[in-house]
């Protein structure tokens, strides 16, 4: 059998192979950045969800977060509880859900799926009501009012 030696490259070779194998880890690199960073929708960024003492004191929770979901047939708007006692009466209101309409076009919803009446609630605690976005009336990127009460929310952004 024949013995095959190995040689080095030449000295003029070395440059393009080192400066190959550089542009290829930056590659690597700069597409690991790329496809490993968690998606944001538009309206999260920088998007924060306003805040009303009147609205809080009125039903004792903050509203979080809406978002669409389900393929865009439904919409998940989330609460924090501040005041148990409140916060409980709030979400009992099957016959008057808050209103959700969108700043963008007017469409809107108020047919909500509301959790089971005496949950017991507890402050801090997350907890959702689930709409029917019927004809995609809130679309993801837009900013919607919430309506309770005859007390309104404007301007909450939508996931």
């Amino acid at each position: 059998m024949p013995v095959t030696t190995l040689t080095a490259p030449s000295p003029s070779l070395r440059p393009r192979l080192l400066l190959n194998g550089g542009l290829a880890v930056v590659l690597v690199l700069v597409l690991g950045l790329v496809l490993l960073r968690p998606h944001q929708p538009a309206a999260s960024a920088g998007a924060t969800v306003p805040q009303s003492t009147q609205l809080e004191t009125r039903t004792g929770v903050r509203f979080s977060r809406v978002a669409v979901v389900g393929d865009g047939g439904l919409i998940t708007l989330f609460y924090v509880v501040l005041d148990t006692e409140k916060a409980t009466t709030f979400q009992a209101d099957r016959a008057h859900p808050p209103r959700l309409a969108s700043e963008e076009h007017g469409g809107g919803t108020q047919r909500a799926s509301i959790m089971r009446a005496g949950h017991q609630m507890r402050a801090g605690q997350t907890y959702y009501f689930v709409y029917e976005n019927t004809g995609g009336a809130i679309k993801p990127g837009e900013r919607v009012t919430i309506t309770y009460a005859g007390v309104s929310l404007r301007h909450v952004p939508v996931l």
